[in-house]
Order: structure tokens, then C-alpha cells, then sequence
């Protein structure tokens, strides 16, 4: 094989991984993220929000007293 092979089958090697790369990542920011409590799926801005309301999430939020020093 010559250098122009070589370097074509490079090229297009790239290509695939980075058209594959771009793919599973508009495929993911589609499907939203993951809560980590109950499993179900939501938009990136919501999560935040739903992680402190949601039902099975048992971490205590009430806020610890302050000690004055």
C-alpha cells in the first residue's frame, strides 16, 4: 500500500468515529439524564430539580442549626 491508501483509510477511519461520537451524543442529550433515586429520565435543565423533590431520594435536607463561636 502506498501512502495515499494509508492515508485515505486513516481519513475515513476518523470520520466513522467522529460521526459516531456526534451520533451517540445528540442520541443521549435527547434521552435526557438519568435520576439516580428512582431511574426514570428527564431533561438536563429539570434534573437538578427533581433530584431534591423526588420520592426515593431519602437525604435529609433540612438545613443544620448554626453554632455561633
Amino acid at each position: 500500500m502506498n501512502k495515499n491508501v494509508k492515508g485515505a483509510i486513516a481519513g475515513a477511519v476518523a470520520l466513522i468515529l467522529i460521526g459516531g461520537g456526534i451520533f451517540f451524543g445528540v442520541q443521549s442529550a435527547k434521552k435526557g439524564a438519568q435520576c439516580p433515586f428512582c431511574k426514570k429520565y428527564f431533561p438536563h435543565g429539570d434534573m437538578m430539580g427533581h433530584k431534591l423533590k423526588c420520592p426515593k431520594n431519602d437525604t435529609d435536607l433540612t438545613p443544620k442549626p448554626v453554632y455561633k463561636r
